[in-house]
């Protein structure tokens, strides 16, 4: 129940009683007991117990808290930009992956690899966001390896800046958390039958219950079976994906909770369009599909972790949790594989692989809240390891056809594509971790934390046992500073610094292996909770410094010297949650320039990540009508817009390939037909705008944006 509504309630009950108490007093004093006369003044009064109250924020729909950084906090409380995209949010949207409501999340750039929409890595103030974790367990890098289906998960969570603090290794950019649905101790089910263009047919089911009349014992599972074809030929997708967990508490404040995950994907791989030499784009039809028939993609996922917690008094807690994910893919494809030449023709080649990758994570942490010179301040300590093994079995890649770009036949002959070529890479990673959260006075609360990293990687030819590469970091230390200063009760200002470091795989004239890259983020803004913290505004202004980059060795370029440096500065503006009740809205702009600041005499100067729109922004908003005749009507709209952007495969050549600014509308419209059931159909790209969203180079990886599309979702709600 709303506490806020119920303490209203209370108000109001109390205050239409108290004249019934007062002129009951005032009755006839004959008709009272003796014992109920006033006591003598001499006698002291009672004292009763103190009576606490507290009230929680309600669900506001788009509005979520981040448990990225261990503990639960509000985004005012963190001081770094982020985002939360919500159950609703993803409802409202009619999302089914996670790289669409990615599209829609501040500052993220989705760089799809094949059109089914499978193959996806993300990149925020121009890195690659490869800080990925599962309920706050880092398991490492997205490395192109396809999206778990988000029927799994209650929210999606995005940090931006870097997260060495609690990950690691990594990429500046952001940290992404992937926040999993948990078992309830009162029974629900839901459901939903989602049907679109292109023959998308969808189900999902999702039940949790109780084992034990107390719910102590309870477990949840999700299930979701789909099938698609695509706007582009000869493409489709089919996919399956389970999930439960079952948690018991071992008593009232510890609960042990076990699960898993299965997913298999079977589908069609097709790695977009060629483009001419000159850097000009091909203009056909979107549907055009250069390939094979026989192109695959086969991505599995398995899932399995056990998570222990014990929940502390004033607010604290101990965790643990281990987690093996492995997840592997078959790749086998036929692709464009050069510039269209004069008779609008580009070679085709095939080939395959398989990835094979195994990831064992675990975590133990304590958050220790305790009182000093009257104010509540927080201490974070622990430990985290995480071990990847991937092996990798690959054909010979090569040009074995050639095909009309203008009216492509897809029944090229699959030749044999045994596998040659086998590797293994070993990467360790163990860490450990502090954080002091510490309100050294009412407005200001400071924040001070460090990592101390080990890590190792390992490459292996399979075959013959040669070494690849073989390089290690010892007792890398990533401090984390930041100051939050509440300059009103709504409004707090916040500032921070945080250093990142990774890894690279670079060798110096000595012989040296060089130095990970090491940088530093400055970021300073406001944060705001308005209308009861049911509406959140941001403001970030940062700066990115990434130095110590390997580069050519300008006397052997098979060597690299560490002296690149690249700068990635910008800022951001979100403002997300509910205007007025039924009315939610979520809006994000960003503005982020990249340069590589020192590298070699083609780099200087230059853009380090020009496929990042210098503009972007983003804007979701959903009205639910709350009584009257239309009562559970809601309406719904969006856009999605970009700036210009371009690829340029090398920094020495003068050719870009460029694809002009767009805006891409959505509509929706939904309806309640009672408190158990509803419909909600939703348009993307409501005025059918041809675009390319993703450029590359001449020979493939341009691809056109999707064209309208319609879906339709009938939910269920018990």
């Amino acid at each position: 129940m709303n506490v806020n509504k119920t303490l209203s309630l209370a108000v109001l009950l109390a205050s239409a009683a108290g004249p019934v108490l007062a002129e009951t007093a005032a009755a006839d004093p004959a008709e009272a007991p003796a014992e109920a006369a006033a006591p003598p003044a001499a006698e002291t009064a009672v004292t009763l117990a103190p009576v606490q109250v507290t009230a929680e924020r309600p669900d506001d729909g788009y509005v979520g808290d981040l448990s990225l950084g261990k503990t639960a906090q509000s985004i005012r409380e963190r001081p770094q930009s982020a985002s939360v995209v919500t159950r609703q949010r993803l409802d409202d949207q009619n999302i089914v992956n996670i790289a669409e409501a990615l599209k829609f999340t501040t500052g993220v750039t989705v760089q799809r690899f094949d059109a089914a929409g499978l193959f996806n890595n993300y990149f925020v103030r121009g890195y690659q966001v490869d800080s990925i974790q599962l309920d706050g367990l880092p398991f490492g890098s997205s490395g192109n390896i396809v999206d778990t289906d988000p029927a799994v998960y209650e929210r999606i969570e995005l940090l931006r800046g870097p997260g060495g603090l609690f990950q690691g290794a990594g990429e500046p950019g952001a940290s992404l958390n992937l926040v999993r649905k948990r078992a309830l101790s009162k029974a629900a089910l839901s459901g939903a039958v989602t049907v679109g263009s292109w023959d998308l047919y969808r189900a999902e089911l999702d039940g949790s219950t109780p084992l034990t009349t107390d719910g102590a014992l309870r477990a949840r599972g999700v299930v979701v079976s789909e099938t698609r074809d695509s706007y582009i030929d000869v493409i489709n997708a089919q996919k399956k994906t389970g999930y439960g967990t079952i948690e018991y508490d071992l008593a009232p404040d510890t609960t042990v909770s076990v699960g898993g995950l299965l997913q298999r994907v079977d589908s069609v791989i097709n790695q977009g369009l060629p483009a001419y030499t000159d850097g000009r784009l091909v203009d056909v039809p979107r549907s055009t599909f250069i390939g094979a028939d026989w192109n695959e993609l086969v991505p599995k996922t398995e899932d399995l972790f056990v998570e222990l917690e014990h929940r502390l008094d004033g607010g604290g807690e101990l965790k643990f949790a281990i987690r093996r994910l492995d997840r592997r893919m078959l790749y086998k494809v036929a692709r464009a594989s050069s510039a269209i030449d004069a008779e609008g023709e580009t070679a085709i080649q095939t080939g395959a692989y398989v990835a094979d990758r195994q990831n064992l994570s675990a975590d133990a942490y304590a958050s220790l809240p305790f009182d000093l010179g009257g104010h509540t301040h927080n201490l974070i300590v622990g430990a985290n390891w995480r071990d990847q093994e991937q092996n990798n079995y690959t054909s010979v890649f090569a040009n074995t056809a050639r095909q009309d770009v203008f009216d492509p036949d897809p029944a090229i002959s699959e030749p044999a594509l045994p596998y040659t070529m086998a590797d293994k890479t070993d990467t360790t990673q163990f860490g450990g971790y502090a954080q002091l959260r510490a309100r050294v006075l009412d407005p200001l609360t400071l924040v001070a934390g460090g990592r101390i990293s080990w890590w190792q990687s390992r490459s292996r030819n399979v075959g013959t046992g040669a070494s690849i590469s073989d390089y290690a970091v010892d007792g890398q230390l990533t401090p984390f500073f930041a100051v939050i200063y509440d300059l009103i009760e709504p409004l707090s200002l916040y500032a921070s610094y945080a250093d990142i470091f990774q890894p690279q795989n670079a060798v110096q004239a000595s012989g040296e292996q060089i130095k990970p890259r090491t940088g530093r983020q400055y970021e300073t803004g406001l944060k705001a909770e308005l209308l009861q913290q049911r509406l959140v505004a941001q403001f970030a202004l940062f700066r990115l410094e990434d130095r110590n980059r390997a580069i050519a060795d300008p006397n052997d370029s098979r060597l690299s010297v560490p002296s690149g440096e690249v700068r990635s500065q910008g800022f951001e503006f979100e403002l997300t949650g509910l205007l007025l009740p039924g009315w939610n809205l979520s809006v994000g702009y960003t503005n982020v320039d990249t340069e590589h600041r020192v590298g070699t005499a083609t780099q200087q100067g230059q853009a380090f990540a020009p496929f990042t729109p210098r503009h972007s922004g983003n804007l979701w908003t959903s009205y639910r009508v709350g009584s009257g005749p239309l009562q559970g009507l809601s309406l719904g709209g969006g856009l999605r817009a970009v700036s210009s952007f371009y690829s340029q495969p090398s920094p020495a050549s003068p050719v870009r390939f460029v694809a002009d600014a767009y805006t891409v509308l959505s509509a929706q419209l939904g309806y309640e037909l009672n408190r158990h059931w509803s419909a909600n159909l939703t348009v993307s790209n409501l005025l059918d705008e041809k675009y390319y969203e993703k450029v590359s180079i001449a020979a493939r990886q341009n691809f056109y944006g999707e064209p309208r599309s319609v879906v339709l979702a009938l939910r269920a709600r018990f």
